[in-house]
């Protein structure tokens, strides 16, 4: 999975001016800059991949994992997907053992809509999942 820290580390130099460091502070950035680009209107393909990959890497980094492949399903275009596929996508899901997360799936939900959940939400929900707190288990 060279992929995913390749494309970590481009969407890390695409921004060398903000502290992209892979620390878990760092993910309010990546909100920010998604939030820029949603309301930029620009390509989100590349930048979803890019995006989504150092996202995994914080995660995996803060909370161990192994990055998967998954089969690239075809883009649908058109009315309701009717109409053909386009090329396939780029979508890796983390493995944590107890879940599964995908956080290219999760940048790129965050890219279309402005009320999915932060990035930073995304990442206290793993944590939470992956080490439960005392006050959850009671």
């Amino acid at each position: 999975m060279g992929d995913v820290a390749r494309l970590a580390e481009r969407f890390a130099a695409a921004h060398r001016g903000e502290p992209l460091d892979y620390s878990v502070d760092s993910l309010a950035v990546v909100d920010r800059l998604l939030d820029a680009r949603r309301q930029a209107k620009g390509k989100a393909a590349s930048v979803a991949a890019e995006a989504g990959c150092y996202v995994g890497e914080v995660i995996r980094r803060h909370l161990g994992g192994r990055w998967r492949d998954t089969p690239a399903a075809p883009v649908r275009r058109g009315f309701l997907g009717l109409f053909g596929g386009g090329r396939p996508v780029f979508a890796p899901v983390l493995d944590l053992g107890v879940i599964t997360v995908s956080p290219v799936e999760k940048v790129r939900a965050r890219l279309r809509g402005p009320s999915e959940d932060t990035i930073e939400i995304y990442y206290e929900a793993v944590e939470r999942t992956i080490i439960p707190r005392v006050e959850d288990l009671a």
